[in-house]
Formats: C-alpha cells, sequence, structure tokens
C-alpha cells in the first residue's frame, strides 16, 4: 500500500482540471470490515489554491506553500467538526480524534504534510492509535484559510470552483473503505466548513459509519 495515497493525490489534482464533476466509491465489505471500528482520525488535506495571474505573481513560493498548508488544515478541521455533529446527534456510529491530538502524534513521529502521502495509511493509523484514517486532497480558487475569512492581500474571483477528493482507509490493512470526489461552482459559500457540508450533503447517508 505505500505510495497509494500519493497516486490517489495526483489522480485528484488531474480530476480538478476536469471540473466539479461527481464520483462516489464504497467498498463491497465496508460494513463488516468496520463494524468493530471506534476511532477514526482525519489528516490535514493536501490542498492547491489557484488564483489570478497577478495574484500569483504577487506571492512568493513560501508564501503560496503557507497558504496551502492552512487551506489544507481547514479542511481537516471542517470535516472533524462535520463528523463531530454527526456523532453528537446520533447519526455517526463512531469517535473522531480531534485534529490537534491527530497533528501533535504525526509531528512527534516526524511526519509532516510534506511527506506523510508517501507512507501507507495502516502505518499512518497505528501511528495515530485509531481504526481508520480520512483524508484527501482539496482544490480551490478562493482561498479562505483556517479561519473561514478571505486571506490578508488576496481579492477572490467572481466565479470560484471548490473541488474535494476524499477517502478513507482501514488500519488493519489500509484497504480503501470510501472515495468521494465532488466540486461545487460558484461564491455563495462563504466558509470552508460550508463547502464540507454542502459537499458531503448528498452523500451522508452512504458514508462509511453512518448510522441508518
Amino acid at each position: 500500500m505505500k505510495n497509494v495515497v500519493g497516486i490517489f493525490f495526483w489522480c485528484s489534482m488531474v480530476a480538478f482540471e476536469a471540473g466539479a464533476q461527481s464520483h462516489f466509491f464504497k467498498n463491497a465489505d465496508v460494513e463488516t470490515i468496520v463494524e468493530n471500528h471506534e476511532t477514526i482520525a482525519t489528516l490535514p488535506f493536501q490542498a492547491r489554491v489557484t488564483l489570478r495571474p497577478d495574484q500569483m505573481e504577487s506571492l512568493s513560493a513560501d508564501e503560496l506553500a503557507s497558504l496551502e498548508r492552512l487551506e489544507g488544515q481547514s479542511i481537516q478541521q471542517a470535516l472533524f467538526t462535520w463528523f463531530q455533529n454527526h456523532k453528537e446527534t446520533g447519526k455517526l456510529a463512531v469517535n473522531v480524534q480531534d485534529p490537534a491530538v491527530t497533528n501533535s502524534k504525526l509531528t512527534a513521529a516526524g511526519i509532516s504534510l510534506e511527506n506523510y502521502q508517501d507512507i501507507a495509511p495502516s502505518q499512518l493509523a497505528a501511528i495515530l492509535g485509531v481504526d481508520a484514517i480520512v483524508t484527501g486532497s482539496y482544490e480551490t480558487n478562493q482561498p479562505l484559510g483556517a479561519n473561514g475569512e478571505e486571506n490578508e492581500g488576496i481579492l477572490a474571483p467572481e466565479a470560484n470552483l471548490a473541488v474535494i477528493n476524499l477517502f478513507i482507509y482501514n488500519a488493519a490493512d489500509g484497504e480503501l473503505l470510501l472515495q468521494f470526489h465532488n466540486g461545487i461552482y460558484g461564491s455563495k459559500e462563504s466558509l470552508n466548513s460550508g463547502l464540507v457540508e454542502a459537499l458531503l450533503k448528498k452523500v451522508s447517508r452512504k458514508m462509511v459509519y453512518a448510522k441508518t
């Protein structure tokens, strides 16, 4: 399974160019696999930010990398909130590890946003002490950052596209349990949490761990 996550990330980058098409995959044996799962963890997402040419020219490579890191952490937090809210309302049959705990364990193990995609999902899950991990990529041309506000000095384009590519992997064997790819055109969404809510709304009833 080593490098599998990285391959999926590369595919998701290509998919971004195709627009906001939707794709959903669910492992046929998922109900059996997750029967005894107790805790999952969301990882920081690999993010790509695309701005207007003049905006891109005004950013250094380090500033762009920092902006994309904030976007990835923002999506991690938004997904945690989404899962946690469903847990609290009785719609989710699993606990979700706090992102602060997740990121602390990754840092302690010498794993960063830049290298974790090269590590097998089963290894990441073992480091985090969870039964499954939620990971993926996120792309936008209207960056909002970790606090849900437009980043300083950057104006959002009139039209934007936000695309999320989400994967859930089983800890024991690294098996892919779920893949969800979807995007939204427009500018009505103002927060990454709102984008995650909108993107996952149509798939919530099919989501792994959802209570029926």
